[in-house]
């Protein structure tokens, strides 16, 4: 069990450190470059720091005895521990929950920038402040992506009423590492087209509606990094009444809604 979590720990500080090396070659517009660590929680557990240590320094095979007691002691405490917590609980959710090492960490962000370098949650303008929160997640969605075996696999990302509150400078700050970091974006906004220069291309669904008629208008859109452009939907694709839906699967339909 102790190697694998050495495996496992060694895993993920090489992916942060994968993730910092995409944030360094893509600074923000500022010249701000966010960087994240991956450290040990200072609420952790007694003797992470010196079973962590331990679990890193060299391989299992070559571990003393003190090693291997350190180490051992370590993890039959956490067993102990959420025994006492939950002394009926199923034995494998013990095993689960005592060797969850994410739970052993915590992330935290910094921000470089003229030479120096601050915790990201410091005093900074508004679009510092998202961008330093939204740079790294993007960066850290870009490396995990970037394990996949086929180089052409979509690295989708969904966001929801994105960049809500951020003006219009700073969501285009935001929008500009999803396209630096070539990810493919499905993004809802009630108002956010991301019609800005950062994005190289975009293709936009307007969806307008009247009260009490059953249906959304969709309207299409196309933003090639400079212009705006309506595109018409195919003519052999069907507008189809929400009342009457078709056999069969079809490209696109209206629908009802009572938003």
């Amino acid at each position: 069990m102790a190697s694998t979590l050495q495996e496992l720990i060694s895993a993920a500080e090489r992916r942060v450190a994968d993730t910092n090396q995409k944030l360094a070659a893509r600074p923000t517009g500022t010249g701000m470059r966010p960087r994240l660590r991956w450290i040990t929680d200072p609420e952790g557990p007694d003797g992470l720091a010196d079973a962590r240590s331990r679990l890193l320094r060299q391989t299992s095979d070559a571990w003393s005895e003190a090693d291997r007691a350190a180490v051992g002691g370590f993890l039959q405490n956490q067993i102990r521990a959420v025994r006492a917590e939950d002394p009926t609980g199923p034995w494998l959710e013990h095993l689960t929950t005592a060797f969850d090492y994410r739970a052993w960490h915590r992330f935290t962000v910094e921000r470089q920038q003229n030479g120096s370098r601050h915790s990201a949650a410091g005093p900074s303008s508004g679009g510092e402040r998202v961008l330093a929160a939204s740079v790294p997640l993007v960066a850290t969605a870009s490396s995990y992506y970037s394990s996949a075996g086929n180089p052409h696999a979509q690295r989708v990302v969904m966001l929801d009423e994105a960049f809500a509150g951020a003006d219009d400078r700073a969501r285009a700050k935001c929008l500009g590492p999803l396209a630096a970091f070539d990810l493919d974006v499905v993004m809802t906004s009630e108002r956010e087209w991301g019609c800005y220069a950062e994005l190289p291309g975009l293709a936009i669904a307007q969806l307008s509606r009247m009260d009490g008629v059953a249906a959304v208008l969709v309207t299409r859109w196309e933003w090639d990094g400079g212009e705006l452009e309506r595109v018409e939907p195919p003519a052999e694709v069907p507008v189809v009444s929400a009342a009457t839906p078709p056999d069969g699967p079809q490209l696109w339909t209206t629908s009802t809604t009572d938003a």
